[in-house]
């Protein structure tokens, strides 16, 4: 007897004491604990069931009730995420345009902060740049 038809053995004893809660995991104290019968073996016994001619019916030994199929989980239609940068591309733009409005007026202010955060130059440093030799 393969391990298969044992497997199956066991999963039918389940079937007929729990029916279809072997099927699906039980929350007892807190916990969760695994299905009675695993996926792989339900998985078997349905296409065996598919395979003798016995799907549709469960006589106690036999078969495969459709209800005990498992139901397909629904696709999430979702936007795809993208990439950041193509997100907040309008966002960015509006900033841009934003601090473009008064641009001219603080590139004059930056000049006019360096022009007067250097020294007034003296008449001797004056003096000092203009006797100097070129040439030497």
């Amino acid at each position: 007897m393969s391990t298969t038809q044992k497997a199956a053995r066991g999963a039918i004893r389940y079937l007929q004491l729990h029916g279809q809660e072997a099927l699906k995991p039980q929350f007892v104290d807190g916990k969760w604990r695994s299905p009675l019968i695993s996926k792989r073996v339900a998985s078997d016994m349905r296409k065996r069931a598919i395979r003798d001619g016995t799907f549709g019916s469960f006589d106690g030994w036999k078969g495969w009730d459709p209800v005990w199929d498992p139901t397909p989980k629904s696709a999430r239609l979702t936007i795809p995420k993208e990439k950041k940068r193509t997100r907040t591309r309008e966002q960015r733009a509006q900033k841009i345009q934003n601090n473009m409005q008064d641009m001219d007026a603080k590139i004059d202010q930056f000049r006019n902060n360096i022009a007067n955060s250097k020294p007034k130059k003296s008449f001797e440093q004056t003096f000092k740049d203009t006797s100097k030799v070129v040439g030497r």
